[in-house]
């Protein structure tokens, strides 16, 4: 009897890869949530052979339907959509005892670290979801904790490079030297698919992803190989002066920068290749994705 996984987010990033790699498995049926069913993910899923439900982490009312009947859930939330901790807190504990009352045999979170409280200063979309898995584990639920490092996928949106000059571009991502964990958001389906199916083995851990850990000088000299006669260059931005840039995150996202550059968070490639051995290099997915990527730049 195929397992039912309800999956969160399932039109996005995460929760969309996770939601694609279960529907690969005969194993698994998969019930995707989305606040439209009307969009073309969503169709696109149902297609696929997805259940399709509408339920918000805002309304916990439409929350215990939507885990009916579940054996695990893919829960992933969403700080950026209204920059406010305090909601992303009340959304994760809402899917977390939504969960507890309905028998949920399996909770795969997106987590991140409390940074707050490791290293004494706010990261605020850290520190709700660090906040949540606090109280995931304060209530017994039968968890794994899964942490996403930075996304390849950032340099196609969030953190597009920034031309300076007629061919040469600049990485604004402020490690000052250090290297950084990275993966494709979109890979990491098949990795949270292997956690499903191994329900004891991963059980009450937490797990890191990273598939490949480099300088943002490495990933520069990757894109302007692939993409040459585009030239590449890590940005000498520290992350302080990030937090100054002014536009609505910056403070976060340079301590998040910060945060990642002084406290070296676990993120482990070796337990990443365990779950997902074909986890692709940033050297793979440029190669792969170069229309993409030179789209983004114009």
């Amino acid at each position: 009897m195929a397992k039912l996984i309800t999956v969160f987010g399932a039109t996005g990033m995460q929760g969309g890869g996770v939601a694609k790699a279960l529907l690969e498995d005969q194993d698994f049926q998969v019930r995707a949530v989305t606040r439209n069913a009307s969009s073309d993910k969503a169709k696109a899923l149902q297609a696929r052979g997805a259940e399709v439900v509408v339920a918000s982490l805002d309304e916990p009312s439409t929350l215990g339907p939507a885990l009916q009947g579940a054996h695990g859930v893919f829960v992933v939330t969403n700080y950026w959509e209204y920059l406010n901790k305090e909601r992303e807190i009340k959304q994760g504990k809402a899917i977390a005892d939504a969960a507890k009352a309905a028998g949920v045999k399996h909770v795969v979170f997106s987590g991140l670290e409390n940074v707050q409280k490791i290293a004494g200063f706010p990261c605020p979309h850290f520190d709700a979801k660090g906040q949540v898995e606090e109280y995931m584990t304060s209530i017994e639920l039968p968890m794994t904790f899964v942490r996403y490092p930075f996304y390849y996928e950032n340099y196609i949106s969030s953190l597009k490079p920034q031309k300076v000059e007629d061919v040469t571009y600049v990485l604004g991502v402020p490690m000052e030297g250090a290297e950084m964990d990275a993966v494709s958001a979109a890979d990491m389906g098949p990795a949270v698919r292997a956690i499903f199916k191994n329900r004891a083995e991963w059980l009450g851990r937490t797990v890191g992803f990273s598939a490949d850990r480099l300088t943002v000088q490495q990933h520069a000299e990757i894109l302007s190989k692939h993409l040459a006669p585009k030239v590449f260059k890590a940005s000498d931005m520290t992350a302080d002066a990030f937090a100054q840039l002014g536009f609505p995150g910056a403070d976060h996202l340079g301590n998040m920068f910060k945060f990642n550059r002084l406290h070296n968070p676990d993120r482990s490639v070796e337990l990443t290749r365990q779950l997902h051995p074909a986890a692709k290099s940033f050297d793979t997915w440029v190669a792969e994705n170069k229309e993409a990527l030179l789209k983004a730049l114009d």
